[in-house]
């Protein structure tokens, strides 16, 4: 049986669950939404807080390559002009 130790915590088959929440960018950016959503995982019972940092340009391709086009279902028409 693997054992871990997070500070006083013991994270294992025999011990309560280790909660982690997901803060993401569900903070739109703004300091005192992140401060309040961290105080309301807790207040929910998560023991700690993953964190994650990234720009969308990381995240997204900029190509105008024809395989990236969207030609149907319901974007074709905000994306193509269709």
């Amino acid at each position: 049986m693997i054992q871990i130790k997070i500070e006083n915590r013991n994270i294992g088959d025999d011990h309560p669950v280790f909660i982690i929440a997901e803060l993401s960018a569900n903070h739109r950016q703004k300091y005192e939404l992140a401060v309040e959503t961290i105080k309301a995982m807790k207040e929910s019972g998560a023991d700690a807080v993953k964190l994650q940092t990234y720009t969308p340009d990381t995240i997204t391709i900029d190509s105008d390559n024809d395989y990236f086009q969207i030609k149907q279902g319901i974007f074709a028409v905000a994306v193509c002009g269709k």
